[in-house]
């Protein structure tokens, strides 16, 4: 038997979703990539130019091999939140989001009100949607209930290097 794991109706072979934020170059993080064999990748769109193909975080990315996963980082409500989705999508890479709301940014934690709002309305306009939540189980159910493809609990707190503690 395959062990895969599947989110919304694709399957991964890796469990590991990788985070670029930390990478000195993209010559490091391609290589990274390819030693860790993920196949999903998460980018705060506010460090890359999406209409710039040579941007050097996006040349990194071989995209027949990997999910592009943008993500609403920076974001402190739904609507900011929307309006970098829709920015993402509008490039044509990819359908899919890391929905992150923190409105503060001392803290980075997770926003459940305005999450489950803008993850309403993204998952209407079509995205996959893998919003960034509390360990809040009542909270997971209702994101599932109205189709977002999967949940990303928090572990610790983000930059922490804690790992889990919820």
């Amino acid at each position: 038997m395959e062990d895969v794991l599947i989110i919304g109706n694709h399957k991964f072979k890796s469990r590991l979703i990788l985070g670029t934020g930390k990478f000195s170059s993209a010559e490091i993080l391609r290589k990274t990539i390819e030693a860790s064999e993920t196949e999903m990748v998460t980018v705060a769109l506010r460090r890359v130019d999406l209409n710039n193909p040579s941007d050097n975080l996006l040349g990194a990315l071989d995209l027949s091999k990997i999910i592009f996963l943008p993500n609403t980082s920076g974001a402190q409500n739904a609507s900011e939140a929307v309006r970098i989705a829709r920015m993402a999508k509008a490039t044509n890479f990819t359908d899919w989001v890391k929905l992150e709301i923190t409105p503060a940014h001392k803290y980075l934690l997770p926003d459940g009100e305005e999450t489950l709002k803008a993850a309403s309305i993204l998952v209407k306009e079509g995205f996959k949607v893998m919003p960034y939540i509390n360990a809040d189980p009542v909270l997971a159910k209702k994101l599932e209930e109205i189709g977002c493809v999967s949940v990303m609990p928090l572990g610790s707190c983000i930059g922490s290097n804690q790992g889990l503690k919820t």
